[in-house]
């Protein structure tokens, strides 16, 4: 059984068996960071990242509106104001940085189409417990520091932001998506509002566009080895799966189960969630209202045990979310995802 949600909004009006109605809570939050990158085109051993054609090396971190950048073969901190003025100034071949604020993603992307890779840190404790270890306060100039000791140590705890030329597309895509699902959601809201018949008609095209762009992402996420095992094993698929894997394929990979909860926010209640943990509730709730065999019986488990509690019906779709993210763990460290019996 495959599902397709191309045409459902980021928070989504539901129907069907919901008895509470209205949105999942904490779908009010903002927006996650993702993260982009560029394919490295050479490759060594399979602990180390390659660095591309070689050129300089260009650490990088973030902090207070500004870029700090400490370059591979100098001790000088030097502060820019965005990315663009950094890559025209120091002509890098090699971006390191410990993550990727999510306002930065577009700038990197283009970035990242001219040859340019970008390597992030594995696991961001290594950064405070080396910053720790040597006495050094948090800052950015120090954090700068520490990232380019980090990686001429163990370049092996580096990893590339992306894997695939083809994943930065489905990303692309799938941010475009986000955008026009959100228009048409205003749009459906201006129809039902005025006689206008262009209001009408407006709507009309953008649900067209939006269908058409599902139809496309699934075409490319198919290229993203995850996604087309989730289509054949789970039998998920659209636009917030290729939402999720193709901004996420790492995390699957590299985090335990519990961390990935951490990472998703997967807490009842939960007041503000992120971007991707608003687009797991989505693609969980869509599962359900699709009668999807293995995950409806999960939610009518829950639906019985939360009966009579507050946010019931939320509750139980919280626990559809966790075991396909448990299943999508497993898809990515090639084993098998849990299979119901009876």
């Amino acid at each position: 059984m495959t599902l397709r949600h191309g045409g459902e909004d980021l928070a989504p009006e539901v129907q069907g068996n919901n008895p509470q109605g209205g949105l999942p809570p904490g779908s009010e939050g903002e927006a996650a960071p993702g993260l982009r990158g560029r394919e490295t085109l050479t490759t060594g051993d399979e602990n180390t990242p390659p660095i591309g054609r070689g050129g300089k090396i260009v650490f990088v971190d973030f902090g207070r509106g500004k870029l700090f950048a400490l370059t591979d073969d100098s001790n000088e901190v030097s502060v820019f104001n965005n990315l663009t003025e950094l890559t025209e100034k120091l002509k890098p071949a090699v971006i390191v940085l410990d993550s990727l604020p999510g306002k930065q993603q577009n700038a990197a992307a283009e970035l990242a189409k001219t040859g340019i890779v970008f390597l992030r840190l594995k696991d961001l404790k290594n950064l405070s417990e080396e910053r720790k270890k040597n006495g050094m306060q948090k800052s950015d100039e120090n954090d700068v520091v520490v990232l380019k000791t980090l990686f001429r140590r163990n370049p092996g705890d580096f990893q590339p932001l992306f894997e695939t030329p083809e994943e930065l597309t489905v990303r692309e895509l799938t941010e475009l998506w986000l955008q026009m699902t959100s228009l048409r959601k205003s749009s459906k809201q201006a129809r039902t509002t005025t006689d206008n018949q262009l209001a009408v008609e407006i709507h009309r095209i953008q649900v067209r566009i939006v269908e058409r762009l599902s139809e496309e992402i699934h075409r490319e996420a198919l290229k993203l080895p995850l996604y087309r095992l989730t289509d054949e094993k789970l039998g998920l698929r659209g636009p917030t799966l290729a939402y999720i894997l193709s901004h996420d394929g790492w995390a699957f990979k590299t985090l335990n189960s519990d961390k990935l909860q951490v990472r998703y926010q997967l807490v009842p209640l939960r007041r503000r969630r992120s971007k991707h943990s608003r687009l797991l509730m989505m693609l969980a709730n869509t599962a359900v209202l699709n009668n999807h065999p293995r995950y409806r019986p999960i939610f009518e488990k829950y639906m019985v045990k939360f009966q009579g509690r507050r946010y019931t019906y939320w509750k139980a779709v919280l626990r559809v979310a966790r075991r396909i993210l448990r299943d999508l763990r497993l898809l990515a460290n090639g084993q098998e995802p849990w299979t119901p019996t009876g």
